[in-house]
């Protein structure tokens, strides 16, 4: 498919996993235009743009203020409206709660799409953003995020954490080189470089690729996504010709006594501690098992990116509105503010340990 051409409805349905979605209302609407994929909780903000394709998050269309929501939804200029039913409804039951729904989004010539539960927004969001038109604004580029893939083989924390730091050393060098001021930060996840002033995105492809090749970085081990000013679209950053080779050296790692880690890791050992960790977190990681949530992920992102707003809704392809109201929900079941230092910094030590304690129990699956 090309991203010359404007992708619709109909044709995001043909791209994988959205593939195993049907629709069940407003298909005279199926030639819509999508300019971009957000995922929105249910309820929230009444907050959406034209040509929007919406996934809603937490669509219990038993409550009737989901349901108005989604009401709400199908009467707005957005492109279309993906739902997820929660799995222990029957379909006879989702066809009785959809039922106003569905005449609602006929009369608006909205389709409405059901994709079952188990398909994660996150990989339809993945593989739709690319194949999005470019536009007038995406000509500049603000940001360029890098995005690890899971699957891509053997490599560990430790390579990932090793080629990224070496990626941003080389992608500074050579911005510097060429004039554009750039800052980049990494996570367990992620490689984020922002321009501080919006370079053309033929400008920042170009460095991306040059710093890819010098730093080593495997293109199996990594997607990348530019973000434009005022996130109007994203386009993907075409692979190298030929892969490159591995680094003949290895990039040094600071020696340093306490660094986060290991202050981490001694909080992690000590039984107290730890005991008031989990129970910091454990409403997070309850809603996000019982409901398919990201609030632990949105919270180590907001913490990452300092609880800059901005900064961190870019990283998570998220509309302000829709992050402010994960914050909502962060704070409501962990009882903590998070501009309230002292609770700051109880999450952000809770967060850390807990990342310690994911890559050891995902470590033995690798190497598996």
């Amino acid at each position: 498919m090309s991203r010359d051409s404007p992708l619709n409805v109909a044709a995001a349905l043909t791209v994988p996993p959205l593939d195993q979605g049907s629709v069940i209302a407003g298909h005279r609407g199926l030639t819509h235009e999508v300019l971009w994929v957000d995922i929105i909780h249910a309820p929230a903000e009444s907050f959406v743009r034209p040509h929007d394709l919406v996934l809603t998050t937490d669509a219990d269309i038993r409550q009737a203020d989901v349901r108005e929501f989604l009401a709400y939804l199908v009467s707005s200029p957005a492109a279309g409206l993906i739902i997820s039913p929660p799995p222990e409804l029957a379909a006879s039951t989702v066809r009785d709660l959809l039922s106003s729904l569905v005449s609602l989004a006929d009369r608006h010539e909205f389709p409405v799409v059901l994709l079952p539960w188990e398909i994660a927004f996150a990989d339809v969001q993945k593989n739709l953003l690319p194949l999005l038109r470019p536009s007038i604004a995406s000509a500049q580029v603000e940001m360029a995020i890098g995005r690890r893939e899971r699957d891509a083989g053997d490599w560990n924390d430790g390579d990932w954490k090793e080629f990224a730091d070496a990626f941003a050393g080389a992608l500074q060098e050579l911005a510097s080189a060429a004039g554009v001021t750039v800052r980049s930060s990494v996570t367990d996840d992620l490689v984020m470089s922002h321009f501080s002033s919006a370079a053309t995105k033929s400008a920042v492809t170009g460095l991306v690729e040059s710093a890819q090749r010098l730093s080593g970085f495997p293109e199996n081990l990594v997607s990348w996504v530019l973000l434009p000013p005022a996130h109007g679209h994203a386009a993907t950053v075409a692979p190298s010709v030929s892969p490159p080779a591995p680094p003949s050296v290895s990039t040094p790692v600071p020696d340093s006594p306490v660094g986060p880690r290991q202050f981490a890791e001694v909080l992690r050992q000590h039984p107290r501690s730890m005991a008031t960790i989990l129970q910091t977190l454990q409403p997070l990681i309850d809603y996000d098992r019982t409901r398919r949530g990201q609030l632990v992920h949105t919270l180590e992102i907001l913490l990452n990116e300092a609880t800059n707003i901005s900064a961190a809704a870019r990283a998570l392809y998220l509309n302000r509105h829709s992050l402010l109201y994960r914050i909502k929900l962060i704070e409501e079941l962990t009882g903590l503010s998070l501009k309230n230092p002292v609770d700051r910094f109880q999450l952000e030590v809770s967060v850390r340990v807990h990342q310690i304690n994911e890559s050891r129990i995902d470590g033995p699956r690798h190497a598996e």
